[in-house]
């Protein structure tokens, strides 16, 4: 069985750890959903590894990484020994998407998607950043999205069916 990779791209505050904890409570052992190294403490929303930046710096530079980027003052990093076979979920920033159709035959980039007022609530709520970054990330523009596959994802219903939802999409590509 060879690596199918699903890329979980997004703005942050659209959901994508909420969803991807519930596909994990339901999908269990039958999918990888691949931690991360951050530069920060892990929140209640996350489930990554904290490492330090000069730890993170030598796993860079030795090439430990699939791929590593840095956001909003932290560096991420996803280890390619935690790549298996199989179906893996690994939520990126969306400018690292290359570097995983150069790397894996099999990528699919999923884009989670919520209308500007509530991913704006959502960030509010969350209590990580004040207004004015709140609102400086909020009136970025983004590029589309260039990949080989992309499915959106619209994370604008209700909890419980925007769960639902995400969880038969992933078993429809489970089983592609």
């Amino acid at each position: 069985m060879k690596s199918k990779i699903v890329l979980v791209v997004g703005p942050s505050g659209a959901g994508k750890d909420t969803l991807l904890r519930y596909a994990k409570q339901r999908l269990g052992e039958r999918v990888n959903f691949v931690k991360r190294y951050i530069t920060r403490e892990a929140d209640a929303n996350e489930n990554n590894y904290y490492i330090d930046e000069y730890a993170f710096e030598i796993l860079k530079h030795n090439g430990y990484f699939a791929s590593s980027w840095s956001a909003h003052g932290n560096f991420y990093g996803i280890p390619k020994r935690f790549i298996e076979n199989g179906l893996n979920l690994i939520s990126i920033s969306r400018s690292k998407i290359k570097d995983f159709e150069k790397q894996y035959d099999d990528v699919i980039t999923l884009n989670i998607t919520l209308p500007k007022e509530k991913l704006r609530q959502r960030l509010i709520s969350r209590d990580r950043e004040s207004l004015e970054e709140i609102e400086k990330r909020l009136n970025r523009d983004y590029e589309k999205i260039e990949c080989k596959k992309l499915i959106e994802f619209d994370n604008s219903a209700l909890l419980e069916e925007s769960k639902e939802k995400f969880l038969e999409l992933l078993e429809r590509i489970e089983n592609e």
